[in-house]
C-alpha cells in the first residue's frame, strides 16, 4: 500500500486548526448559502486582475509520506508578473472583529496552504495574503493583509503535514492491516445458501469494476452477508476506501452492524460505526446547537482531536451506546462526534438520508465524487417514497402565525421587515378558493422573501436569544427547507396550494425522485441496490434511477414452496365503495382461517378506518393487539413481544398494510403462522397520488400503475413475506380481493406465487388449512 495521502485544504486545516464551539447561529445551512452568494457577488465586483475560484493542486514529500493537497482559493490577485495575493473570503453574522480574533489561525492557515501551492506553481519568492471579512446582515467589510516568504510558507505547511501524519500514521497502519486481513478472510459460514454465492459473485464484480446492480432476493438468502463479504474482499485491491450500508429501518442497521462483527470475529481488522439520528442521540433534545443552550457544543472543536485519537486507538466497533458513553466522557456533542469519527471508519451504517437527502447528506463524504466509496442499499423498495419525501416540503400559514406571535414586540429591524413581507406572502393566498390550486411556475419574488426571512432569523438566533422559541425554530426550518428545495423545481415536481379557509399550505411535491436519486448514486464507485420485494422490478429500477442497461439479479426463494399455503379469495370486493357491504363476509373468511389452529396471526387492513370497523366482527376469544396510528419504538417492541413462540391461545395482530408492522419484522418459527391481507395494498386515492398518476401518464402512459397498483402490490408482498423467515418456518397467507386474479395483478406475482390456491367459501379454507396443518 503506497504511503500517499490525498487531502483537501479543508481536510488538513479544519482538522488541525479549528477550535471553539459548535454554533448553529453562526455556522448553518442558511449562513453557508448566504455566504456563497456574498462570495460570488464580491468576486464579480473585483477588477480584471482578480481570478475567482482558482484551483490549486500540488504533491509534497513529508517524512515517509507523499501528500497531494488540493483546493480552490476564493481569489488570486495578480499585481504583476511575480506579485500575487491570495484572497480568502469569510462572511458571517457575528461581529467582524470578534469573528476574526476567534478564527484567525484557522482562516490564515487555509490561505497559507493556497499561498504555498501558488508560489510553487508560479516560482514566487513571496506571496501576499488578504483575509476579507463581510458581514451578512449589514454588508460591512473588514480586510486583514499579510505577506509571507515562500520559505516561511514551506516551513508552516510542512509543520501542518507533520502534525497530521503524527495523527494519521496509526490510521494508515490500520488500513494496511485492514487490506491484508480482507485478502485473507473467508466466508464466515461453512456453506453458501442457495443463491448466496451468485449474489456474492455479482456484488464483487460491482466492487471491482463499479456500476449499479439491482437485486431482488427473498428473505432467508442472507443478503446482508452476501453483499458485505464481497465488498469487504475488495479492500485488498486498495482502490476502495469506505463501504456505506444504507437502510430504512433500525433492525436493518443492527443486522448490518452484527454482520460486520462476524467478519471481525473471522479475522477482519477494520473500523465500523453505526450512525444514529440526531433526535435519538442528542443529550439536550429540543435545544439549539450552540454554547448558550448546550454545554456539549462549547469548545467542541478544541477537544475533538484528542477524543478521536483516543477512541480510534481503543475501539473498532462504534454503536449508538458506545458513542453516547464516549461523548459523555469527553463532554462533547454525540451527534457531531459520530460524524467526525465516520471520517476514519471503514464501514458506515446509516439511514438513506445521509446519502440521498439534499438537506442532510454527509457533505464530508459526498460533496464531490467519491470514487473510492461503495454503497449497499438495503430494503430498497422504501427508497421511492423516501426519495419523494426528501425532495418535498410544506410551508404552513398556521406554523407562520405561531412563529410570528412569539416575535411580538420584536425590535429587530430586519426581522420586522421580513415579517411584513411574509405576512403579505400568505395573505395573497387568502383570495384563492378552498381546495388545491396547481402553480405552473415559481414566482421570482418568493426566493427573495424567503432569503430575507432566513437571514433575519439567523440574526435573531445569534443576537436575540430571548425571542427564539420552538415555534420560531420550526417555521425557520420550514422556510429553509422549502427555499433550498425550490432550487430543484422542474418538470418532475408539482407546486400547489392546499387551502382550507385560513389554513394555507404551500406544497412543493416531488412526483418522480429518480433523477435526484440517480445523481446521488453517480457520485460513488459502485452500488448494490437490493430488497426481498423489488417487484415489480421495472417500476423500482426506473423509480430508483436505474438504467435499462444496469444488471438486474432476481433470485428465487430458497424455501420450499409447500411451507407456505397461499390462498386467494377472488369473490369478495374490497374496493372502497364496496367495503361496508362486504365486511361481514371478509370477517367470516378471516375468523375461519385463524380458527383452524391456535397460534399467532396478523391481519392487514387497507386503512385504519376499515380496521376499526372490522374489529367488532372478529371472534371474541381471540386476543387482539391493535396497531395505533402513533407508536414509539418502545411501544412497537412491546407490541411484537406479545407474539411468543408456541402460544397456548390465539393472538391476532391487527395492523394496516404498508404500516410499521407490514415489513421489517422477524417473527420466526411459531411466533407467526399466518397473515391475512384485505385488499390489494393500494395507497388511498388523493390529490398527490393523482398528480403522480397524471405525471406518469404523460411520461410513460402507465400512471395508474406507477401511482397506485405497483406500490400497493409491494406492500402486499411485504406483508406475505412476514410468514416465512427461515427454512423451518411454516404458515399461510390469505389474500382477500377480487382483483388478484385479474390479468393486471396476476402478472405482478406470477413468478413469486405460482402455487396459490383459490378459495371461494369458508369450507374451501377449512379443507386447505386442515390438510396443510396435518402435513406440517
Amino acid at each position: 500500500m503506497d504511503k500517499h495521502l490525498f487531502l483537501s485544504v479543508h481536510d488538513l486545516v479544519d482538522f488541525l486548526l479549528r477550535t471553539g464551539d459548535i454554533d448553529d447561529r453562526v455556522f448553518n445551512n442558511e449562513t453557508m448559502s448566504e455566504g456563497t452568494l456574498i462570495h460570488s457577488s464580491y468576486q464579480k465586483r473585483q477588477k480584471s486582475n482578480y481570478i475567482s475560484e482558482y484551483y490549486l493542486r500540488d504533491t509534497f514529500k513529508c517524512e515517509d509520506f507523499e501528500i497531494t493537497l488540493e483546493g480552490r482559493a476564493d481569489g488570486v490577485i495578480v499585481n504583476s508578473y511575480n506579485d500575487f495575493t491570495i484572497d480568502e473570503i469569510k462572511s458571517t453574522i457575528a461581529d467582524l472583529n470578534e469573528f476574526h480574533y476567534q478564527n484567525e489561525d484557522w482562516h490564515l492557515g487555509q490561505a497559507k496552504c493556497y499561498a504555498l501551492m501558488l508560489a510553487r506553481e508560479k516560482g514566487l519568492d513571496k506571496v501576499g495574503i488578504r483575509l476579507t471579512y463581510i458581514h451578512q446582515i449589514d454588508e460591512s467589510k473588514m480586510v486583514k493583509e499579510y505577506s509571507f516568504t515562500t520559505t516561511k510558507l514551506e516551513k508552516y505547511v510542512n509543520k501542518l503535514f507533520k502534525d497530521y501524519i503524527e495523527f494519521y500514521r496509526f490510521i494508515y497502519e490500520k488500513k494496511v492491516r485492514r487490506n491484508l486481513s480482507a485478502d485473507k478472510i473467508r466466508f464466515p459460514y461453512k456453506t453458501f445458501r442457495e443463491g448466496q454465492k451468485e449474489l456474492a459473485k455479482y456484488s464483487y464484480a460491482i466492487a471491482k469494476d463499479g456500476g449499479v446492480l439491482f437485486v431482488e432476493a427473498p428473505t432467508g438468502i442472507g443478503k446482508t452477508m452476501s453483499t458485505l463479504y464481497p465488498f469487504t474482499k475488495s479492500f485488498k485491491d486498495e482502490n476502495v476506501d469506505k463501504i456505506f450500508y444504507l437502510t430504512a429501518k433500525n433492525p436493518g442497521k443492527d443486522v448490518a452492524f452484527n454482520s460486520i462483527e462476524i467478519l471481525k470475529e473471522n479475522g477482519l481488522d477494520a473500523y465500523s460505526i453505526l450512525l444514529t439520528a440526531k433526535d435519538k442521540i442528542c443529550f439536550n433534545p429540543g435545544k439549539a446547537c450552540n454554547p448558550v443552550e448546550c454545554a456539549y457544543a462549547k469548545d467542541y472543536y478544541t477537544h475533538i482531536r484528542r477524543a478521536i485519537y483516543e477512541t480510534l486507538n481503543s475501539q473498532t466497533s462504534l454503536s449508538r451506546t458506545s458513542i453516547i458513553e464516549l461523548a459523555s466522557h469527553y463532554g462533547i456533542c454525540p451527534f457531531e462526534f459520530q460524524l467526525d469519527l465516520s471520517n476514519f471508519s471503514d464501514y458506515i451504517i446509516c439511514d438513506y438520508n445521509y446519502f440521498f437527502d439534499p438537506m442532510v447528506y454527509l457533505r464530508r463524504h459526498f460533496e464531490g465524487e467519491a470514487y473510492n466509496t461503495l454503497v449497499l442499499v438495503d430494503e430498497a423498495h422504501n427508497l421511492v417514497e423516501r426519495g419523494r419525501g426528501m425532495y418535498s416540503a410544506i410551508l404552513s400559514s398556521i406554523s407562520y402565525k405561531q412563529a410570528k406571535k412569539t416575535l411580538k414586540g420584536c425590535e429587530v429591524k430586519k426581522m420586522n421587515s421580513a415579517l411584513r413581507k411574509m405576512t403579505k406572502f400568505f395573505k395573497e393566498f387568502e383570495e384563492f378558493p378552498d381546495g388545491e390550486t396547481l402553480f405552473n411556475e415559481v414566482p421570482p419574488k418568493w426566493q427573495n422573501i424567503f432569503s430575507n426571512y432566513l437571514l433575519a432569523g439567523v440574526d435573531v438566533m445569534k443576537h436575540h436569544h430571548e425571542l427564539v422559541t420552538d415555534y420560531f425554530k420550526d417555521f425557520y426550518f420550514e422556510v429553509n427547507r422549502f427555499s433550498k428545495l425550490l432550487d430543484y423545481y422542474g418538470k418532475n415536481f408539482a407546486l400547489y396550494l392546499d387551502k382550507n379557509g385560513k389554513d394555507i399550505k404551500l406544497n412543493l411535491f416531488c412526483l418522480d425522485p429518480s433523477d435526484e436519486l440517480k445523481y446521488s448514486m453517480s457520485k460513488v464507485k459502485g452500488l448494490v441496490v437490493f430488497s426481498a420485494t423489488l417487484s415489480p422490478t421495472n417500476y423500482y429500477v426506473d423509480m430508483i434511477g436505474g438504467e435499462k442497461t444496469d444488471p438486474l439479479l432476481v433470485l428465487p426463494s430458497p424455501f420450499k414452496k409447500e411451507n407456505l399455503c397461499l390462498m386467494i379469495a377472488p369473490t369478495i370486493s374490497t374496493k372502497y365503495k364496496n367495503r361496508d357491504a362486504t365486511i361481514e363476509e371478509v370477517a367470516s373468511f378471516v375468523n375461519t382461517a385463524i380458527s383452524t389452529k391456535v397460534g399467532n396471526y396478523f391481519i392487514y387492513a387497507p386503512s385504519y378506518e376499515y380496521m376499526y370497523k372490522l374489529i367488532p366482527y372478529l371472534r371474541k376469544d381471540f386476543e387482539l393487539i391493535i396497531q395505533e396510528k402513533e407508536m414509539t419504538d418502545i411501544e412497537k417492541e412491546q407490541f411484537l413481544s406479545l407474539f411468543v413462540d408456541n402460544p397456548d391461545h390465539t393472538v391476532v395482530g391487527v395492523a394496516v398494510v404498508g404500516g410499521a408492522f407490514g415489513e421489517g419484522i422477524d417473527l420466526v418459527s411459531n411466533r407467526l403462522i399466518g397473515t391475512i391481507i384485505i385488499g390489494v395494498g393500494m395507497p388511498q386515492i388523493s390529490y398527490q397520488r393523482d398528480l403522480i398518476k397524471d405525471y406518469f401518464d404523460s411520461k410513460n402512459n402507465d400512471g395508474f400503475a406507477y401511482s397506485y397498483v405497483d406500490p400497493g402490490m409491494n406492500r402486499v408482498m411485504q406483508a406475505v413475506g412476514r410468514v416465512i423467515r427461515t427454512e423451518t418456518d411454516k404458515g399461510f397467507a390469505l389474500l382477500i380481493d377480487n382483483r388478484y386474479l385479474t390479468k393486471e395483478y396476476r402478472s405482478l406475482f406470477k413468478n413469486e406465487w405460482s402455487h396459490y390456491d383459490v378459495v371461494t367459501s369458508k369450507e374451501d379454507i377449512i379443507d386447505l388449512l386442515n390438510k396443510f396443518w396435518k402435513n406440517n
